[in-house]
């Protein structure tokens, strides 16, 4: 009996042992971790590089995070939005990549930061920049203007089954970039060549819209986000979206390809990255930075007001998130004569 109590307690005592051990181990990641993010802060304001003009859906995403970052305090430096557009990202990329290592610019992206690679539009790839989150993903919605002959998807797919280059489509992205990759993967669906469509590419979703509700245009791809408010005012109809099934809230209406006999799904979606070469210092306060304010309840307002997904992923996700796509796209737009 006293043999085995005394095991006992040396069996009770080992254990404390190994829990504090484990405990200590813990606060100390935990204190490296918050050395780390403490270890970096601006001491300049930040720029927060948006590759395509005021409008559109990357614009949304990068106000939306200006905005949260200063109500909430999070950063002793005033955020300011500069508008770099052109060559499908390839200007901002530009821009931000003439600060190396430094984590005072940083630039929104979507699809074309891996396709414009991939189509030959640009040598920078993803070793070329340091990434830092995932933010949402995006429907991309196909719409045609309220008073034309266009009434619904079916009518679009006849159009383009009967003469695709009678058909023109105003994107928001460069070739390869997400509303031309939707594009061309519905047509592909529908039993349509894509290289026969007239694709018009416009630098935002804002400047695509405003060329369909002028009439320059029969139809249009663009992010969810920057067509309800032309659809809620009358201006365009929403007639396919390429989701699985149909999508809550503002977008409840509008049908599914896939109702509509046309089997395809695709969604983009809305990551930041940094210039290549930046310390894990500066990684980790942005890390915290961006934990913080996708967890804010102006964030969340955001979330639903643009018909966005919330996907936050911190950095080391998003590293691997991007690498990811760059599979999944790479044999995609090889299929649809796009790759270089």
């Amino acid at each position: 009996m006293g043999s085995s109590r005394k095991t006992g307690k040396k069996t009770s005592s080992r254990s404390r042992r190994v829990t504090l051990m484990s405990c200590a181990i813990v606060l100390s990641m935990h204190a490296l971790a918050t050395r780390a993010a403490d270890a970096w802060q601006p001491t300049r304001p930040i720029e927060v590089i948006v590759p395509s003009a005021p409008g559109g859906g990357l614009d949304l995403v990068g106000r939306t995070l200006q905005s949260v970052i200063q109500q909430e305090k999070l950063s002793p430096k005033p955020v300011t939005v500069i508008n770099r557009p052109g060559g499908g990202g390839t200007v901002g990329i530009a821009y931000m990549n003439a600060h190396p290592g430094n984590g005072h610019y940083v630039s929104v992206q979507a699809l074309p930061l891996i396709t414009n690679n991939i189509t030959g539009l640009s040598t920078v790839g993803l070793d070329d920049v340091t990434p830092l989150a995932v933010f949402v993903t995006e429907q991309v919605v196909f719409a045609c203007a309220a008073n034309g002959p266009i009434k619904n998807g079916k009518d679009l797919i006849d159009m383009l089954r009967k003469d695709p280059s009678s058909v023109s489509m105003a994107v928001s992205s460069s070739p390869g970039g997400q509303s031309h990759a939707a594009a061309a993967l519905m047509l592909k669906a529908a039993g349509v060549d894509p290289k026969k469509l007239k694709i018009v590419f416009f630098d935002s979703g804002g400047e695509a819209l405003t060329s369909l509700m002028g009439g320059h245009v029969t139809a249009s791809a663009t992010p969810a986000g920057v067509v309800l408010g032309p659809s809620q005012a009358g201006r365009v109809r929403l007639i396919g979206i390429p989701a699985d099934s149909r999508q809550p809230g503002d977008l409840a209406n509008v049908p599914t390809w896939k109702e509509q006999g046309i089997n395809v799904q695709f969604s983009t979606w809305r990551v930041l990255v940094g210039p290549k070469g930046m310390t894990p210092a500066e990684i980790a306060w942005w890390d915290s930075v961006l934990q913080k304010a996708t967890a804010s309840p102006e964030w969340a307002a955001a979330i639903k007001r643009n018909l966005w997904t919330a996907d936050y992923q911190n950095s080391a996700q998003t590293k691997v998130f991007l690498s990811g796509e760059k599979a999944r796209l790479t044999p995609l737009l090889t299929e649809l004569g796009l790759a270089k």
